[in-house]
């Protein structure tokens, strides 16, 4: 009777198991108990009741190891995983998966082990660890394929993969995605798969600006969560109904439905779906410019964050706090809040780094406790052999040639993974720690001799000081840009040419909008996914702003052209403008051209100028890439 109520009736679905265990425990239904108990913890864990589901899911694992019932175990090990993850505890959680993992893999259940991939996916996801997420997802993708094709797991792995791209800007892969998982959740009557999609389809459609289709995918999404007593979901979903309504500016319709998943939040006792839901809030009353209010609730969403450890609902509280203290002229208080800001976000930084430096360490320790696990295995044999009295010394002599050729050879590869292993880790070390220095000796700085120049500028109105702080203020702000650009092209998350595209659309916006030129970007398509490195991505970055600078500043055109192509190894860059043009002859001495072409041959590029009076400019750049 619990199993028939589960889709339809959580509460009642509840009630029945709680009656099925009230019956006193017999050996010969220990099965029949662990599978209750853990059909208890799945339905807790959908109402949101976190202490429950792992109050049951630990009675079902007590049984299961009492009794050997591996499939149990590894059952349960995810059932608490689950839960880890809602609760902001990703490690914990990726620890009980990896011990359901190893089950499956032992007991060759391909099945289970593409379950354990995806919920590994999750916890990535949450850590913002977008490659490893994605990584997880498609090795489930591949085994849901089949065969034999499992068509439940299969929507779930594509919908998470939509949900990957989604957040690397890939709209339209995103969205194919989730149609495909959409179609085969439907077919197999899947609603809280169907309404995952729905939710998912909903920020897509958000981030292309389609309000209307996102608001009604939403509202479906809503009602199926409202049908299936899955009161977590509902609130999360009223929170993206909220969002879209702030970026509509319809603010008394955005206070409504945070308000409803407040509400909701609050009867789950939910510490972090109240923490959004009042910065949501929190952000709407900013929107409307009412500080005062604006203010009390991002106090209580930082209240909320800290019972939680949700540092990123807190610094965004600084954020804006400091923001609205600037917006009042109180700069002094402005001045405190970005500082609290800017030092939590600092020790993020760190703690990231840090957490980053101790997956290497444990991947080299695993490394290092396999190749000894394997000599210790071989050294036994070396052992076994050495019993055995009635061979001859010949064969004891090929066995024991043998044996020590496979130990040189797992010497020699420990060796190597362990130096391959040190290296990429102080490799990586090495460019987080510039990006961080970068940020910590010049970000904080800049920004403070920012806010302190508008006040001195405030406070002090006499001649020239106020000139030289007027020029202190603009070169901070130059410095500022500066300093990001050189951030942004140190850090290896931004080493994939998507990412460089993705800057070169947010700079050309800034620069030739203003100046009422349209611009076009073609071919990136074409570009396979390449990854350049470190000094080719800024080289090939700062050609490309010198030359949008150039056409703003000098063509007197209204549209430039931005063209990519891959033609096999070789990454080809074409801009061009419909300006006045120039004489090669006046202009080639120009500090701005000898920069692009100094910058060229520092990464063995060929760079091309044409121009002819009143028929435009064209830059070509030709670079070649793996």
């Amino acid at each position: 009777m619990g199993e028939l109520n589960e889709k339809t009736n959580a509460q009642k679905a509840i009630s029945y198991y709680q009656q099925a265990l009230a019956f006193p425990f017999r050996m010969e239904y220990s099965m029949e108990f662990v599978q209750t108990y853990n059909s208890l913890g799945e339905l807790y864990h959908i109402l949101g009741k976190y202490d429950s589901s792992q109050l049951m899911h630990q009675q079902a694992l007590g049984i299961a190891q009492k009794f050997n019932y591996e499939n149990e175990i590894a059952e349960t090990y995810q059932g608490i995983a689950l839960n880890f993850m809602l609760q902001s505890k990703p490690d914990s959680a990726r620890a009980y998966l990896q011990q359901a993992l190893a089950t499956w893999i032992r007991l060759e259940d391909r099945l289970k082990q593409a379950g354990v991939y995806v919920n590994l996916g999750n916890v990535f996801l949450n850590k913002a660890n977008y490659t490893e997420a994605l990584n997880y997802f498609i090795k489930a993708e591949k085994i849901y394929e089949g065969p034999p094709k499992d068509s439940h797991g299969l929507s779930k792995a594509l919908s998470n993969i939509g949900n990957i791209e989604t957040i690397l800007g890939n709209d339209d892969q995103a969205l194919d995605y989730t149609q495909r998982a959409m179609e085969l959740s439907k077919e197999i009557g899947n609603d809280l798969s169907v309404a995952y999609c729905h939710r998912l389809m909903g920020r897509i459609l958000r981030k292309k600006t389609s309000f209307d289709k996102a608001m009604s995918a939403y509202r479906e999404a809503v009602k199926i969560y409202q049908m299936r007593g899955d009161k977590r979901n509902e609130s999360e979903t009223y929170q993206s109904i909220g969002n879209i309504y702030y970026d509509l500016r319809q603010s008394k319709n955005a206070l409504a439905e945070y308000d409803k998943s407040l509400q909701i939040a609050r009867s789950i006792e939910d510490p972090l779906l109240m923490g959004y839901a009042f910065s949501g809030i929190g952000f709407t009353w900013y929107q409307l410019k009412e500080f005062n209010t604006a203010i009390a609730y991002f106090d209580s969403s930082m209240i909320k964050a800290k019972e939680v450890g949700n540092r990123y609902l807190i610094m965004d509280a600084f954020q804006v706090i400091s923001n609205i203290h600037e917006e009042r002229g109180h700069f002094h208080e402005a001045l405190k809040f970005h500082k609290f800001y800017s030092d939590l976000k600092d020790s993020i930084v760190r703690e990231e780094n840090r957490q980053g430096a101790e997956e290497m360490e444990a991947k080299y320790q695993n490394v290092k406790k396999q190749t000894e696990i394997e000599l210790l295995k071989k050294d036994q044999q070396l052992k076994n052999v050495s019993l055995q009295q009635n061979r001859t010394t010949q064969t004891a002599m090929v066995v024991a040639f043998v044996l020590l050729l496979i130990i040189g050879v797992l010497a020699f590869n420990r060796h190597r993974l362990i130096h391959r292993a040190k290296r990429l880790m102080e490799i990586e070390r090495m460019r987080n720690e510039i990006a961080r220095d970068l940020h910590d000796d010049m970000g904080s700085t800049l920004s403070s001799i920012h806010i302190i120049s508008q006040l001195a500028l405030k406070e002090n109105q006499a001649e020239p000081s106020t000139k030289y702080f007027q020029r202190i203020s603009e070169n901070s702000a130059k410095m500022m840009e500066s300093m990001s650009d050189m951030v942004w092209s140190i850090s290896p998350d931004n080493d994939s040419l998507q990412k460089m595209l993705s800057k070169m659309k947010e700079f050309s916006a800034e620069i030739l909008e203003p100046k009422n030129m349209s611009y076009r970007f073609q071919g990136e398509e074409t570009l396979n996914g390449a990854v350049l490195d470190l000094a080719s991505r800024k080289n090939v970055f700062l050609i490309f702003k010198e030359s949008i600078n150039n056409a703003a500043k000098y063509s007197e055109g209204s549209f430039v052209d931005i063209h990519f192509s891959q033609v096999a190894t070789d990454l080809l860059l074409t801009i061009s403008d419909n300006g006045k043009g120039f004489d090669h002859t006046r202009v080639q001495n120009g500090n701005g051209l000898k920069n692009m072409k100094a910058r060229a041959m520092e990464i063995n590029a060929q760079l091309n100028l044409e121009s002819t009076l009143g028929q435009g400019t064209v830059l070509k750049l030709k670079l070649s890439i793996t």
